[in-house]
């Protein structure tokens, strides 16, 4: 699925127009990504937690070069699923036989 389809799959959901969900997902995922980038993580209950880690300067070996570089400090996006959103996706075989396991 695209974009696109989410925002038609969101609007039917919600009996609103296409324009009106992509502005809808759009202002959602700007908040979430200036919520990231001031250093607060997002929980959406149901799905996991958006949130930062951060990784300390540190040497590192470059394999192509047969060297060594220093890599800066930096901040990450990560993504923890939440207990629900893993439970459902992790059980492949009950969705492939129609019979919860």
């Amino acid at each position: 699925m695209d974009q696109t389809e989410l925002i038609e799959h969101v609007a039917k959901e919600l009996d609103i127009s296409n324009t009106q969900s992509q502005k809808l997902l759009r202002a959602t995922l700007r908040e979430i990504r200036d919520l990231l980038k001031d250093g607060h993580a997002v929980t959406l209950p149901q799905l996991g937690t958006f949130d930062t880690a951060t990784y300390e300067e540190h040497r590192g070996y470059l394999p192509n070069s047969n060297s060594f570089a220093l890599f800066p400090k930096r901040r990450v996006p990560v993504f923890r699923t939440g207990t629900l959103l893993r439970e459902d996706v992790y059980n492949i075989e009950s969705d492939e036989n129609g019979v919860q396991t």
